[in-house]
């Protein structure tokens, strides 16, 4: 794969657009927009942080060589301050988590989720030791 067919392989996570959708009791989700298909209606949802988790998750690549862990890494942590950026941008009022999951002999994953009241982080990053945590507006 050439350089320029890997920027429209990421183009959804290089420059990020999101869509939002409220459930049955009127919470607001946020989510990366994907050439997936989009969610237009959600009812009531028992886990929002589990949903959203899930839905905004983006592989950025499978294994990385050893050469060339230095380099993907740093690559990965630029990929996701630009993510970072733009929900401060397009979401200044909203509380978030971020996290860039290195698992070299695997993957590289992004993925993130709103800070919702009386729930959980979807990671516990005591159990994955490979993983960063970032945080908007979350003390």
């Amino acid at each position: 794969m050439n350089y320029f067919e890997t920027i429209i392989e990421l183009q959804d996570i290089l420059f990020p657009k999101f869509y939002t959708v409220h459930d049955s009791e009127n919470n607001e989700y946020i989510f990366l927009k994907t050439g997936d298909s989009t969610i237009n209606s959600l009812n009531k949802v028992s886990v929002k942080t589990q949903l959203e988790a899930y839905e905004n998750h983006f592989h950025i690549c499978g294994k990385v060589k050893k050469s060339l862990q230095k380099t993907a890494y740093a690559s990965a942590k630029l990929i996701t301050n630009n993510l970072i950026e733009q929900l401060k941008i397009k979401f200044p009022n909203k509380q978030f988590y971020i996290y860039l999951d290195c698992n070299f002999t695997d993957h590289i994953i992004i993925r993130f989720h709103q800070f919702w009241e009386n729930e959980e982080p979807y990671y516990d990053i005591r159990d994955f030791p490979n993983m960063e945590v970032y945080k908007i507006g979350i003390k």
